[in-house]
Parts: structure tokens; sequence; C-alpha cells
């Protein structure tokens, strides 16, 4: 005769027959106060586990690329920083040598102005310096207009042209623009890159 699958005690578990009419556990003694487990108690902790497991091969990785984009996205931005200041300071290289050129006729012509790779990189990385950027050119394009018009007094030789006129004006206005905007850079190391 079947009998129920009862918690038992004192018996061997294979005296106890499941409605299906299998043993339980075969050959295994329960003491008293010993009970058989059900399935659930034991598969559970290993569904559990195994679920952790999958989702954290996943999550993992997500995080970590994350992490490794943000890092790569600051030393990309430090190095454009770096790019940026010292295109301001190629940008007054230029500006003098266009300068002697302009005024003296010796040395050559310099080729494009660094204007533009400062409003590149300045548009690409850092918008915050939009404003000044607009400005440094504004002034550089009122001192380069001067330096145009000078060289050509000299080329049509036209008196007093050697006298410089207006260039203390021109000049200071573009030290000016150049100096704030270096300024606003420095700051802006500090605070971002230390």
């Amino acid at each position: 005769k079947q009998t129920p699958c009862r918690w038992v005690t004192g018996r061997r578990a294979a005296d106890v027959v499941t409605p299906g009419g299998s043993p339980t556990l075969k050959n295994s003694v329960l003491s008293e106060g010993q009970s058989v487990t059900p399935l659930w108690n034991v598969l559970l902790p290993v569904l559990i586990g195994g679920a952790i497991g999958i989702v954290g091969s996943f999550v993992g990785p997500f995080f970590l690329q994350r992490l490794k984009d943000a890092t790569e996205k600051k030393r990309k931005r430090a190095e454009k920083f770096e790019e940026l200041v010292g295109a301001v300071t190629e940008h007054y290289h230029w500006i003098g040598a266009m300068r002697f050129f302009a005024i003296s006729g010796q040395g050559s012509l310099p080729t494009l102005s660094p204007i533009t790779k400062i409003e590149a990189i300045a548009s690409t990385y850092f918008t915050e310096f939009e404003d000044l950027v607009r400005q440094l050119d504004s002034a550089s394009n009122e001192y380069e207009i001067w330096i145009l018009s000078t060289g050509q007094k000299r080329i049509r030789s036209e008196p007093g042209y050697e006298k410089l006129a207006g260039h203390d004006d021109v000049l200071t206005k573009y030290t000016e623009k150049r100096s704030e905007f270096l300024l606003e850079l420095k700051r802006f190391a500090r605070h971002e890159f230390q």
C-alpha cells in the first residue's frame, strides 16, 4: 500500500513512499528531530546565486566600461586643454611674425592663423570659453587690419608709416584680451585638473 510522504523520525528514509511510489531518500537514516527537506529549500539559494552571477557578469563590465570612458574623456579633455593654451601662445607669436613681415618686408608671411585652432577646440571641448575666444578674435582682427594697413603704407612708400601710428592702441587691446583669456584658462585648470 502507498502512503503519502510525511515527516518521519526514527525510520529509514527508504521506508517512506511518496504518492508516486518512489522513496524520497535512499538508505539514509533520519534521527529524532530531523526531517526531509523540500527540494525548493535546497535549489532556491543555488538559483539566486546563479542569477546574481549572471547579472553581475553583464552589469559589472557595463559599469567598468563607463568608468573607463569617463577616464578617457577626462584625459582627452586635458590634452585638448593643453593644446588650447599652446594655440593661444602660438597665436601671439604668429601675430608678431605677421607684424614683422608686413612692416619690415622681411621674413616670410606666416601660414594660417592659429585662431582657427583656438575656435575649433573651444567650440568642441570648452564651450564655456566661446565668448572669450570671440573677444580675442575680434581684438586680433583689429590688430591684423592695422598690420596689413601699415604694410600697404610701407609698400606704397607713404611717408610716416614707420611711426606706426595707432599701434599701441590695437596692441594694448589685443594683449588685454589675450591676458584675460589666459587668466581664465589658468583658473579653469586649477579647478578642473588639480
